[in-house]
């Protein structure tokens, strides 16, 4: 089944890959990568797509990646419930 990721606490100015090298260094595989900003530019977010990915798997890079330092931010990650 196929599991989402969401990103946040994102720089405005971020692109897809940059987000891909936080990806790899956490040694997460290459995901699906939206940004989403629309509405406040000041919130942006990373939508991660993986469609070979259980539920568990999907909670297990959220906790690798969340608390990660990305230019002096602290990101959260989780995996929604609805997506």
């Amino acid at each position: 089944m196929a599991q989402k990721i969401i990103i946040g606490n994102l720089p405005q100015d971020i692109t897809i890959e940059e987000i891909a090298k936080v990806l790899v260094d956490a040694g997460v595989e290459q995901p699906d990568v939206k940004l989403n900003n629309e509405g406040d530019a000041s919130k942006v977010t990373a939508i991660l797509g993986f469609s070979d990915l259980d539920r568990l798997g999907a909670q297990r890079i959220a906790e690798q990646i969340g608390g990660t330092r990305f230019r002096d931010r602290t990101l959260s990650a989780y995996v929604p419930l609805f997506l």
